[in-house]
């Protein structure tokens, strides 16, 4: 009987010339490219994750391969996007980070599902916006707030997310009201949070509802 190949080899959180020449192998190996394009989504999120500069770069690499070779499998390429997306938003590199959930984005209102997705990467294109700190991209992150559908704000955590982000933008824009009542809604759930927000965030918020 033939043994089975453990899924391990395209699961590695670190990387090393061995770990490599195993990876490339084993992908030679795999003729449906659909299942090629899963293994390098799978291995490049997880390098990105590694402490390493060097380590995340080669997950990087990883993911263009992605891209390049496979730009017909959407449903890796979304969920790679979003994970350099979100990747480059821990680094405060936000213009990087802002056109990465950006593609995501208008893929999935195209497709009008967020299948394979966090389901907000449009908020997340909005905190990007905002955290650029250019008035030019105010309004856009605005609007992407507004548009976002409450039917997906089903927890205190969605909801508080949602509202906070909608405070800081309209705040940035000098829309006082628009701002307050965002604060107001932040407030309102904000000690349903387990966590509770860190007390910074929160004395923010009252200062944008006391206007």
């Amino acid at each position: 009987m033939k043994k089975k190949i453990s899924d391990s080899w395209y699961k590695n959180k670190t990387w090393n010339g061995d770990i490599d020449s195993h990876f490339e192998r084993q992908l030679r190996y795999t003729r449906n490219e659909l299942h090629k394009a899963s293994y390098l989504q799978v291995q490049g999120c997880l390098l990105l994750d590694n402490a390493a500069a060097n380590i995340q770069e080669v997950g990087q690499v990883l993911l263009e391969r992605l891209f390049e070779d496979f730009p017909r499998a959407f449903d890796q390429r979304l969920q790679a996007q979003e994970k350099l997306g979100d990747y480059f938003y821990g680094k405060q590199e936000y213009e990087k980070a802002a056109e990465y959930f950006k593609q995501v984005t208008e893929y999935t209102a195209e497709q009008q599902s967020r299948t394979h997705t966090s389901g907000k990467a449009d908020l997340k294109w909005a905190a990007s916006l905002y955290k650029m700190g250019n008035p030019a991209g105010f309004e856009k992150a605005a609007e992407l707030v507004a548009a976002y559908p409450e039917k997906l704000l089903q927890t205190p955590a969605q909801q508080f997310y949602h509202a906070e982000l909608g405070a800081w933008i309209a705040n940035a824009m000098q829309n006082i009201p628009l701002a307050i009542s965002y604060a107001l809604a932040a407030l309102k759930v904000h000690t349903l949070l387990k966590p509770n927000p860190p007390a910074a965030r929160v004395a923010e918020l009252v200062k944008i509802a006391e206007g």
